[in-house]
């Protein structure tokens, strides 16, 4: 968060310093848009089985990404590519468990007995995005409506669940036979700086025969800087 911050100041700073450069100078930069993107996620998983209950609405994550654009003819196409981080945190009814060598992983809903205030899985990668950017001509107010379709790919660096109560707090790292690799589709459309953004994972959260065949999804909010 803090690099991010410091990359946005930076990014404003060269808009100001610009101003006072020769008109075409201005237009070089204006041409090269959305280098941050920011999205506040809600989180999924499909393909749960019977008892699995996910708590869609309670279940945020987000990500970010620094990108670089090599814009075709007038701007209007674009091919865009950088690095960013992305937090996944899925609250269920359900706890890792495993065999007894622990080579597979079972998602086990709690007994209707026991009562808690939150229960989540968190996944946080770090990603590469490669993307199709297409927009229209600013309007009168300077906007543009913007599309961008594409896929990412992330390294799974950490994982870990958290469990409240009213009298407890357990946290517990690294969650066996979870995917290290997971890539998806991924897509924004907007107008101006604002707009909506969708993640579809093509794996499944878990490797291959080694845990249940959940997929990741996410829908979010999306801000471009």
């Amino acid at each position: 968060m803090k690099n991010m911050l410091i990359l946005s100041f930076v990014l404003l700073t060269s808009a100001s310093f610009a101003q006072g450069k020769k008109p075409g100078a201005i237009q070089k930069l204006a041409s090269k848009q959305d280098r941050v993107i920011l999205n506040l996620n809600w989180d999924n998983w499909l393909n749960t089985s019977t008892g699995v209950d996910v708590k869609a609405f309670r279940s945020r994550g987000f990500s970010f990404f620094f990108m670089n654009e090599k814009p075709f003819g007038q701007g209007n196409v674009a091919l865009a590519w950088g690095l960013g981080f992305s937090s996944q945190n899925v609250h269920s009814n359900t706890f890792p468990e495993y065999n007894a060598d622990q080579s597979k992983t079972f998602l086990a809903p709690f007994p209707d007995s026991v009562h808690y205030d939150l229960n989540k899985l968190s996944c946080n990668f770090i990603d590469a995005a490669l993307e199709l950017r297409l927009r229209t001509n600013e309007n009168e107010n300077r906007k543009r409506f913007k599309f961008s379709a594409g896929i990412k790919g992330g390294y799974l660096v950490q994982s870990h669940t958290k469990f409240e109560d009213s009298n407890t707090k357990i946290k517990t790292y690294d969650i066996r036979n979870l995917n290290k690799f997971q890539y998806g589709v991924i897509a924004r459309i907007g107008y101006g700086k604002w707009g909506v953004s969708g993640y579809y994972s093509l794996v499944n959260l878990f490797s291959n025969g080694k845990g249940p065949d959940v997929v990741p999804v996410s829908i979010g909010i999306s801000l471009a800087l």
